[in-house]
């Protein structure tokens, strides 16, 4: 079982790297984003959910890049009862992804990675009301990110990324096992740079 630092833990292994990097920096960075759940015997819907936080890209390789990323992200599902009744989902997470980023070309790039989430917050939301149900929440999660990029020579940096959990997100759960899914647009700005000892790619 994950510790409930693991995450942190992760970020701070990966920032001495950034030491060694050809060509790094650290930005911040933020979008929107379409989360669901996959859930067997019910039927899910989208809400709309949000993402902020900082990423610290460094060069491993003429074409490639690591990216360590710290970021605070409001996600969850709608469910729809088999009677008919709407009920929704509203999960608050710190979440730690690590991407790596294959470059096709000056600017545009293949993504890929791991991803950790920690619950910190989390309501059932229904016509009676908001419920606290943090403690039936998983309190870690895990999935795999795939995504492309478009990084500029301005410094800013697109993305589009689709993330699929691997675990179910609630702690005990006998029938509907549901993984979180969402489909994330951001931007980004990276706000140092480190002076890189090679000659960089000359970007768009």
């Amino acid at each position: 079982m994950l510790s409930r630092t693991g995450p942190l833990t992760l970020l701070l292994l990966g920032l001495p790297l950034l030491g060694a990097a050809q060509r790094s920096g650290i930005g911040i960075k933020g979008g929107l984003l379409a989360a669901t759940t996959t859930a067997q015997h019910i039927e899910t819907t989208v809400v709309p959910g949000a993402t902020a936080g900082i990423y610290a890209p460094f060069q491993a390789g003429n074409r490639l890049e690591l990216q360590p990323e710290l970021l605070f992200t409001v996600l969850g599902s709608g469910f729809v009862e088999p009677n008919g009744d709407r009920t929704s989902l509203r999960t608050m997470m710190v979440q730690v992804p690590l991407s790596a980023k294959l470059f096709l070309g000056n600017a545009f790039n293949l993504q890929g990675g791991f991803q950790l989430g920690k619950v910190i917050n989390a309501q059932r939301i229904d016509p009676e009301g908001s419920t606290d149900v943090t403690e039936q929440m998983r309190p870690m999660d895990l999935g795999a990110n795939l995504g492309i990029g478009l990084d500029l020579s301005s410094g800013w940096d697109l993305g589009m990324r689709y993330y699929s959990g691997l675990w179910t997100i609630f702690e005990e759960d006998d029938a509907l096992f549901p993984r979180n899914r969402t489909l994330q647009l951001t931007a980004g700005k990276r706000l140092m740079r480190l002076k890189s000892f090679a000659k960089p790619r000359r970007r768009r």
